[in-house]
């Protein structure tokens, strides 16, 4: 390795490169998939959901899970909580906007989490009337207060309210890592609000030696009882319960991780053919060696072991390089905003990885370094000997194996390329699905109002629509208007009874509470009726501030569907001036618009679901809406300008773009395919430099005959034409037998795909073109060199 290091130091990067990417990719899966949750007895843990007649998983009805709890014998407990919510931070340094979690006071129990500083809650801290408390996250322990461990038993104000902090967890607790801290979640039966309204989560675990399937054929029969107990809300409601790391880590996630594993697999596959081409060219030089151990009596085997050393010194040497490239290459990508993959386990190249490295650098040298060996142990000795064996260059076996691996190699690297290509696709298409909108100038914020200054829906009425009034009046802003949802980031759902439906029928649809200016400042579209008015909102107003004990269709309350609506309950009728009802409290509804379809779960998720949205003037958590084409930077500071002159201590904060939000809707697709487009970059890249290597190595073994030929009258373009068109018959052979394995492969990665089929014939037609181009380029410098060959001194070459 010292005598050769210009070899030696291709051979090291070459699997580097290979290893490396192998290693970090294989740190995902192994941190993401194969390790355990690291909770006490975590094939215990599962995830909690309800069922209704729509297909899907539901969040829990509140009420629902104390009954679950009393009545389930197969689990050992269960917890409860809310999701993450907006609060404002006071009582240390400036205002804060942080992610709070109310949680049921056995939750850190349950998971068997302890604690760093302080405690964590214990039981009763969650009746009726409890202390407010909170657990903070490491992550906010330390950049709010400094990693201080005198924070326990500080009382903070969140939203208002006096909090007194308990502890704080370790950072290796990740369950949920956007949340800064837990707060206690009351179970009462105010908070868990009506029975049917589905807004809460759960975690249970099963007693050990319980199944999965015997956990979930007692919440069966459990939620069938409650439907009887409870047939107005609970008729059509079930239960289901997964393992609690399959909802970490879901199954379009693991096929995105096993893809890229096997993607990397695959170049690696073309380094080893790489190395093996690397190991034969230079055995040219070393035929005579071998030739004079067997000679003086080495034996075969001897050789053939101590060949074999070498690859898997060079491949150990390469894997060595590799773990610190995987290591760096890790902790850029988990870095990347585009990164949405959960962390509960530490995401590094730690010894269960280095193991998997190890391990792989020495198959790998078995791999490429055995056909290269076997045929350096079998020299023809009487050439060698008599000094023939660099004129009689090299056997046809040995060059059928060389130009095979080439053949491999390029099947392999249009297997990867068509796969990205395919990738690329989907993200296009995916990422122009319609959005229902016009996003351009289009801006986002929220402001979350405490609810301790904010109790009433006077004051929150009052301070929505003084702060519209001030963003509107800020210089270059065109429209202005606040939402309880933002399109793309999910939203929320309740029952209705639909039109024309004679009894009660409970159907989810999506709930959106919008200002009237919504629909103008969003660019969402009326395709029929009209838009809201203030008159309208003042009505929805009146009926939040005192519910009437029931409602006629007379009086039915103005709301606006979307095309999904229409389509899925209306059918070819006229949805205008048609009444619904809202869920079980027998307000009428009146159907005034119908709104063009926006994405509400992500682009791309495949359904179009009816929504419904309700006017209002009001919020607690608005999520501001400005059209403006002023910078960013400067529309951040004139809305908290705006914001700070109603009340001082709100932040605002999650101010994005509309383009902004689109793309991070689909920053996960994005992560992939830049990945899988980097990795087939690479296998582009070393079969490119296999092809080079071979064909430079045919050229030096072909020199005498290249030498005769032009001595006989060949021209130089004539030399050129038989190299390029050796290559070029490799090169096609490779794109065949590729072409062939990317429709074999493409089977397994369809469900990855958006409106891109497998077997896209762009895709492979553009694969193949880029591997045949790369194939000649890589065969252009050998064919010149072929070509500049004196047949003088070719003759005389020995």
């Amino acid at each position: 390795m010292r005598r050769a290091k210009g070899f030696t130091l291709i051979a090291v990067a070459v699997m580097a490169l290979g290893i490396g990417a192998n290693t970090a990719i294989f740190s995902l899966v192994n941190a993401l998939v194969l390790q355990p949750l690291p909770y006490a007895h975590p094939e215990q843990l599962v995830q909690m959901y309800e069922t209704e007649s729509a297909p899907g998983n539901f969040p829990l009805s509140g009420p629902d899970f104390p009954d679950w709890k009393a009545q389930a014998r197969q689990f050992s407990d269960m917890a409860l909580y809310n999701y993450p919510r907006n609060l404002v931070l006071n009582g240390s340094g400036t205002p804060q906007r942080v992610t709070g979690e109310p949680v049921e006071a056995n939750f850190f129990t349950l998971l068997g989490a302890r604690a760093e500083v302080g405690r964590t809650f214990v039981a009763g801290e969650d009746r009726v009337g409890g202390p407010a408390l909170a657990v903070l996250s490491h992550a906010l322990w330390e950049s709010r207060f400094g990693g201080d461990p005198q924070v326990v038993g500080r009382t903070l104000e969140l939203d208002g309210q006096a909090t007194t902090v308990v502890g704080v967890m370790p950072a290796s607790f990740r369950l949920q890592p956007t949340v800064n801290l837990w707060t206690v979640l009351a179970m009462d039966p105010k908070t868990l609000g009506q029975r049917g309204n589905h807004s809460y989560s759960a975690i249970g675990r099963l007693r050990p030696g319980v199944t999965l399937a015997q956990g979930q054929a007692e919440m069966t029969a459990i939620a069938a009882q409650l439907g009887r107990t409870y047939p107005g809300s609970n008729s059509d409601t079930g239960a289901h319960i997964v393992p609690l790391h399959d909802r970490l880590v879901p199954a379009r996630q693991r096929a995105s991780l096993w893809t890229l594993l096997a993607v990397v697999a695959v170049v690696l596959l073309i380094a080893c053919a790489n190395m093996a081409n690397l190991l034969l060219a230079r055995a040219l030089g070393r035929q005579k060696e071998m030739a004079v151990r067997l000679a003086l009596g080495a034996r075969r085997s001897h050789i053939l072991r101590q060949l074999l050393t070498e690859s898997v010194a060079l491949a150990l040497a390469g894997a060595a390089a590799g773990a610190v490239l995987a290591e760096a290459g890790l902790q850029a990508v988990t870095g990347l905003p585009a990164f949405g993959m959960p962390q509960f386990n530490t995401l590094r190249v730690d010894g269960t990885v280095l193991a998997f490295t190890g391990g792989l650098a020495v198959l790998c040298g078995l791999l490429f370094g055995v056909a290269p060996a076997i045929q350096m142990v079998r020299p023809r000795l009487a050439d060698e000997l008599a000094g023939a064996g660099s004129t009689a260059g090299t056997t046809r076996r040995r060059r059928w194996l060389s130009q095979g691996l080439i053949v491999g190699e390029i099947a392999l690297s249009l297997m990867l390329v068509a796969a990205a290509g395919l990738f690329l696709e989907s993200f296009v298409r995916l990422r122009s699905s319609p959005l229902g909108m016009q996003p351009k100038d289009l801006v986002t914020a929220a402001v979350t109002l405490p609810d301790a200054s904010y109790a009433t829906p006077a004051q929150q009425t009052r301070f929505n629509q003084e702060l519209l009034q001030r963003l509107t009046a800020i210089p270059g802003v065109r429209a202005a208007a606040f939402s309880s949802e933002l399109p793309i980031e999910g939203g929320t759902n309740g029952y209705i009874t639909p039109p024309g439906a004679s009894a009660v029928a409970h159907s989810l649809v999506e709930w959106t509470r919008v200002s009237p200016s919504y629909f103008a400042t969003m660019g969402i579209d009326l395709v029929r009726g009209r838009g809201f008015s203030a008159t309208d909102a003042a009505a929805w107003d009146r009926v939040d501030a005192a519910p009437p004990q029931s409602a006629a269709p007379a009086f039915a309350l103005p709301v606006i569907v979307n095309q999904a609506f229409a389509d899925h309950y209306l059918g070819g009728q006229n949805p205008l001036g048609q009444v619904f009802r809202q869920g079980d409290d027998g307000l009428h509804l009146r159907i005034v618009g119908v709104a063009r379809n926006v994405p509400i779960q992500g682009l791309g998720d495949g359904s179009e679901y009816p929504q419904t949205y309700f006017p209002v003037s009001g919020l607690s958590v608005p999520r501001l809406e400005v059209r403006s084409a002023l910078p960013i930077a400067g529309l951040q500071a004139a809305l908290q300008k705006a914001v700070s002159s109603l009340d001082a201590t709100l932040p605002v904060y999650n101010l994005r773009s509309m383009d902004h939000v689109a793309d991070e809707s689909v920053s996960g697709a994005a992560l992939q395919q830049w990945l899988v487009t980097g990795f087939a970059g690479l296998a582009l890249l070393l079969a490119g430099a296999g092809i080079y290597g071979v064909m430079a190595y045919l050229v030096t073994a072909r020199r005498r005959e290249i030498g005769v030929r032009m001595a006989l009258g060949a021209t130089r373009g004539a030399v050129m034409r038989l190299v390029l068109r050796r290559g070029a018959a490799m090169a096609l052979a490779g794109i065949g037998v590729g072409t062939v394995g990317a429709l074999l492969a493409g089977r397994l990665i369809a469900n990855q795909l958006y409106q891109v089929k497998p077997s896209d014939a762009a895709a492979l037609s553009a694969a193949a073109a880029v591997l045949l181009l790369a194939s000649l380029a890589a065969c252009y410098f050998p064919a010149r060199r072929a070509a500049a060959v004196d047949p003088n001194q070719a003759l005389r070459w020995q």
